[in-house]
């Protein structure tokens, strides 16, 4: 395999962080700083210059910053520490490869929505730069590279007054490519939002509560697209309930090209950020609209498959919203549902409590506060830092700070699906773990009772939540 091939592989792969720890520079870097985690640290702290100047010229570490959410307490540290120490060098730098490490690094900061915890000197050095940025924008005058990509790392260029007016200017491609993700898209995403109806009310409390988070917190910030299954060349109508910012929406879409899919969600923000990768993908079986769940009744159409996976847990009452959900599902529909687990969620209910008790607010300095806190104290808290939703903004507001969550058992999911004659067709789960089960259970894959007694001896297989298949059609077969 050539290097660009090697380099796509494994971009494409869910071992990124693995590839970028295997380089020795880095390497040593994230050693030297978690030995010294919590210790002041002098000067530009644990990287030094020619360490810096190394990685710079690492070509898969800067597409990797530039193409997906890094994950890791590791790399988080380093990539702190890297922007703080290219912040220092960025006024007197001309170096073509610092230029490009540090609007890589930008465009990290953009994916994760500035995670990343920021010194009192960072935030003044960044405040100076912003505020002579938008001087030079309103006389008219160019502005560095380098010092737009030095703000880019610490806040959205969309952010400045009037940022079409960057557009303007000639830039180097590594800048360009910043301008686009940082200002071309979100104002895309803005003018998108005119497109998109609302089909029902949102008047439920709760449900207005949840339509503001995920407005000023759409989820998941989501960048590659995902691999796609076999597709299926069968029309149907499919409603997405919940949609989010569109990522189900694709996989959906592409595996069901001969179907009609209305998309729908509760926050205008995530559905124009749906509709904008969507449109990329070029995928035209798809209607966005503005609705509330406990509402979709109003809107009299029926659906051969709905999906619901990760919404219902929110609204101020599940089963209520997934009744509704049942009344636009035709006589042999399918419905994928999506639950928390109760038992596998005790670490996110341990952690929600301290966060209520500690008065951590769900802003973004609250969150990099509790973030600290977790990361002072990883081995108690591995059960949080193993989420990929640890690592982006969005993400760890959504497990940590939800305006609302239910949580369900096993033996929750038996009832409703018995109170309303529902047939369980089967949880959502790795190969390995189907294989204990069904030696253990000898392949009872629709008994919920042995379902709620393997789970109880393995209280992690739900970790991200139930994930299963109901039918109003009773199985032929089990």
């Amino acid at each position: 395999m050539n290097k660009r091939a090697t380099f796509a592989a494994a971009l494409a792969s869910d071992q990124i962080e693995h590839f970028i720890l295997q380089d020795h520079t880095v390497a040593a870097c994230t050693h030297r700083i978690a030995s010294s985690f919590g210790i002041p640290l002098v000067r530009g702290g644990p990287i030094t210059d020619r360490e810096i100047a190394k990685t710079a010229r690492d070509l898969f570490l800067r597409k990797a910053l530039q193409s997906t959410l890094i994950r890791g307490l590791q790399l988080e540290l380093f990539f702190t520490y890297l922007r703080k120490a290219l912040l220092r060098l960025a006024p007197e730098t001309g170096d073509s490869d610092i230029l490009l490490l540090l609007s890589a690094l930008a465009q990290q900061c953009f994916i994760n929505e500035y995670v990343y915890s920021i010194g009192d000197d960072e935030a003044q050095q960044v405040a100076k730069w912003r505020e002579l940025i938008e001087e030079r924008m309103a006389d008219g005058h160019p502005v560095k590279p380098v010092l737009i990509a030095a703000v880019a790392a610490y806040l959205p260029l969309h952010s400045l007054p009037s940022p079409e007016r960057l557009l303007k200017q000639k830039w180097p491609p590594a800048i360009v490519e910043l301008l686009v993700q940082q200002i071309r898209e979100p104002l895309e995403e803005i003018r998108e939002k005119n497109s998109i109806p609302a089909i029902t009310p949102i008047v439920d409390s709760t449900s207005l509560q949840v339509r503001h988070q995920y407005e000023q917190n759409p989820y998941p910030r989501w960048t590659k697209l995902p691999p796609v299954g076999k597709r299926v060349p069968r029309e149907m109508d499919v409603l997405i309930a919940g949609c989010g910012t569109g990522k189900h929406v694709f996989d959906i879409a592409e595996r069901n090209p001969k179907a009609r899919i209305l998309a729908i969600d509760i926050s205008m923000t995530s559905l124009a950020y749906a509709k904008r990768k969507v449109r990329e993908a070029r995928l035209s079986n798809v209607e966005f609209a503005q609705a509330d769940i406990l509402e979709l009744g109003s809107i009299r159409r029926e659906f051969d498959h709905i999906e619901a996976v990760g919404v219902l847990h929110h609204l101020a009452d599940p089963k209520a919203g997934w009744h509704v959900l049942l009344s636009l599902l035709r006589p042999n529909g399918t419905m994928h549902i999506g639950l928390y687990s109760q038992l596998a969620r005790r670490a996110v209910v341990e952690a929600r409590t301290i966060i209520a008790c500690d008065g951590y607010e769900p802003t973004a300095d609250g969150i990099r506060a509790m973030r600290r806190m977790i990361m002072r104290d990883e081995n108690r808290w591995k059960a949080i830092t193993g989420f990929s939703d640890f690592y982006c903004m969005s993400g760890c507001r959504d497990l940590l700070f939800n305006v609302m969550e239910h949580r369900f058992a096993i033996s929750d999911i038996a009832e409703f699906l018995k109170d309303h004659k529902l047939a369980f067709l089967g949880f959502e789960l790795p190969a390995d773990v189907n294989e204990r089960f069904r030696q253990q259970y000898q392949g009872r894959f629709l008994d919920l009772d042995c379902w709620q007694a393997f789970e109880l001896n393995n209280p992690s297989i739900f970790r991200f939540m139930y994930q299963f298949m109901v039918s109003k059609q009773q199985p032929t077969t089990i």
